[in-house]
């Protein structure tokens, strides 16, 4: 049986900082190229006090910049320091290492990601090779907030199916999770007995369907119940097939008498 994790905050439609850029940062590495000078072309990495280390002008501080920025900063040291004239700089970004996302759990690839600049949920998703076929269709993103973590829900269905919630972008430090998806299981008179995913909310008559209907013995009145409670304590019932099924059920449907 799969135990179950704290319930999550439900994630805002606009989550405060959702999409934000946090520009270069330490661990960057960068190509920098001048044009019509092709001596002072170089690929460095952002230390951790945010500079870079150039030929001619030693550090400049770029953390926090864009590449269009942190190209005019370089600009205008070259020129400041008399190195050259109305120079044209070119930054563009070898490997981002100081934003990144990590995604876990059940998908293909799990792992960290580089954070381009407009990345959602689906696309991460995509960057881990998708979801396995025991991978939850909802999903965590767990995001950093200061020294506390905040947990939040995401429905991939909802999420295919929203107008304006598809677009959510991430921010660097994010992490999905992707549960193996809740079950439940079948056995006694049915005619393909076995575990099977749990939709949101089904019921007992839709379980039985799942499960490729009652065989020609089994007796749709005679459906049994095995429940664990949250306190461990384990409790049997006859059902009917309207109620509801929970995660982790266990479902037997007995034989007819005659």
């Amino acid at each position: 049986m799969q135990s179950r994790l704290p319930a999550p905050a439900t994630l805002p439609r606009q989550p405060a900082g959702f999409g934000h850029d946090s520009g270069l940062g330490a661990g960057d590495s960068i190509r920098v190229n001048v044009f019509g000078q092709p001596d002072l072309a170089t690929e460095t990495v952002v230390g951790d006090d945010g500079s870079v280390s150039l030929p001619l002008i030693d550090r400049v501080q770029v953390a926090g910049l864009s590449t269009q920025q942190a190209s005019d900063r370089v600009a205008a040291a070259y020129e400041s320091g008399g190195f050259l004239k109305q120079p044209q700089v070119n930054i563009t970004i070898e490997e981002l290492r100081s934003r990144q996302i990590s995604v876990l759990g059940s998908v293909a690839s799990p792992g960290r990601f580089p954070l381009e600049s407009s990345t959602t949920v689906l696309d991460a998703l995509a960057l881990a090779g998708g979801i396995t076929a025991q991978g939850s269709r909802t999903v965590a993103l767990v995001r950093r907030g200061g020294d506390r973590h905040q947990r939040y829900s995401i429905n991939l269905d909802q999420l295919l199916t929203a107008q304006n919630t598809g677009t959510i972008d991430l921010q660097a430090g994010d992490t999905i999770y992707v549960p193996v998806a809740p079950k439940f299981y079948i056995y006694g008179e049915v005619r393909r007995p076995d575990a099977y995913p749990l939709p949101e909310s089904i019921t007992v008559m839709q379980a039985i369907s799942l499960g490729g209907g009652l065989t020609d013995r089994g007796s749709d009145s005679k459906v049994k119940l095995k429940r664990t409670l949250e306190d461990g304590r384990t409790v049997t019932r006859s059902v009917g097939l309207e109620d509801r099924v929970q995660p982790d059920d266990v479902i037997v449907v007995k034989e007819r008498l005659f």
